[in-house]
């Protein structure tokens, strides 16, 4: 389920991306202001890209402690736009939705039984 979560929130993160990108070349606003902007959404797209990747590949023990931190953070964004408005009321419960529910697939994930190499029995 994590893993699911997290491809979906980076190909969600590439669309945010655009969007950002798009946007900051269409606005006559302070170029600092829209260079930010597209620099968050690189960072974020970074982050969960990168912490799913680890996820798919085995899932390392880091991989849990990013998750449930991406989710928390976007329980926050989630509950922002709800209070303040931002976009529709089913964004902001999507979103609120979406980080309960990593959050509470971040929590019972476990890290991959790694085999383990006994070094003492190689002919000795």
């Amino acid at each position: 389920m994590l893993r699911v979560l997290l491809v979906l929130e980076s190909a969600l993160l590439i669309g945010v991306l655009i969007f950002s990108v798009a946007a900051a070349f269409g606005s006559v606003g302070p170029v600092a202001q829209n260079v930010s902007i597209v620099a968050m959404a690189v960072l974020a797209l970074a982050w969960v890209a990168i912490t799913a990747v680890a996820a798919l590949r085995g899932r390392p023990s880091w991989v849990r402690g990013s998750a449930l931190t991406i989710h928390v953070l976007l329980f926050a964004g989630g509950t922002g736009c709800l209070q303040l408005g931002i976009g529709t009321w089913q964004f902001g419960f999507a979103l609120v939705a979406c980080a309960l529910l990593g959050f509470i697939a971040a929590v019972l994930a476990r890290p991959d039984e790694r085999p383990v190499i006994d070094e003492g029995a190689s002919g000795a």
